[in-house]
């Protein structure tokens, strides 16, 4: 990016439910802001995963390798900044609230021809308004001991499995005293934790998606609702109706227009 641009948005449309979005492990000179619009996305960063929901978004450092997918129907967006307008102590990965204001606004700067003295006022205000997110994305360890990448991956791509952990070890050539110590050693949480932690990250995609607690239940992999219910509130710390109205985002997402 040159002046007068300070920030830039590039916006992927899966609206049409033909499949998830894939970009695979890549990096940018920018820093990235990865948000959805519409539906939710899925982030891999370093050591962990997040799936996010209109109003949740996450600082990417420059550099920092990264990958992301865009549900099927979702409406996925990357805003790239430049490394001279980037807080110099967001090194990490960080939550950050993407309001629908701040969403229409970046979206605005992206396709709306304007004075430069007017859009680099606009960009400056943009990145002022950009804060910690008080209800951050679920955030999902990945395991680095090569021995249960494969078995967490298929965790990760299915979560509803009710598969036991004998039989998940089973089929990857494992013992489930293997398994547990990596999950302990690697991570520092019980598998069985772990897996609840990746299905409340899947189960708050889909509520925030207006599906009934009962069917996202279901395709959580929990037979009862007040079993999926007792889960939530164990993992979040709250109920899926107090979650869902905490988060900062509207009921129900504008329409898409560029």
């Amino acid at each position: 990016m040159t002046p007068p641009y300070l920030l830039t948005t590039s916006v992927f449309d899966g609206s049409e439910p033909t499949g998830s979005v894939y970009v695979g492990v890549h990096t940018h000179t920018d820093a990235l802001l990865v948000w959805p619009h519409a539906g939710s996305m899925t982030l891999h960063t370093p050591g962990a995963v997040r799936r996010l929901v209109p109003g949740q978004g996450v600082w990417v450092p420059a550099g920092m390798p990264h990958a992301s997918a865009a549900e099927p129907g979702s409406v996925g967006c990357y805003t790239y900044v430049t490394r001279s307008a980037a807080p110099g102590d967001w090194s990490a990965p960080r939550a950050l609230r993407v309001g629908r204001a701040l969403q229409e606004m970046l979206l605005h700067l992206d396709v709306t021809p304007m004075d430069d003295g007017l859009r680099l006022r606009t960009q400056r205000v943009v990145l002022e308004m950009l804060q910690d997110d008080p209800l951050p994305a679920l955030d999902v360890p990945v395991p680095e001991d090569w021995r249960i990448r494969a078995l967490a991956h298929e965790v990760l791509e299915d979560p509803d499995d009710d598969a036991s952990l004998e039989y998940l070890a089973a089929r990857h050539g494992l013992s489930v005293r293997t398994v547990t110590r990596a999950f302990a050693q690697d991570i520092g949480m019980p598998f069985t934790r772990w897996r609840a932690l990746v299905r409340m990250s899947r189960a708050v995609a889909l509520l925030s998606e207006g599906q009934p607690v009962n069917l996202v239940a279901h395709r959580c992999g929990y037979s009862t609702t007040s079993a999926f219910s007792a889960a939530f509130r164990r993992v979040t710390g709250s109920s899926p109706t107090e979650y869902l109205r905490a988060l900062p985002r509207s009921a129900s997402p504008a329409p898409l227009t560029l």
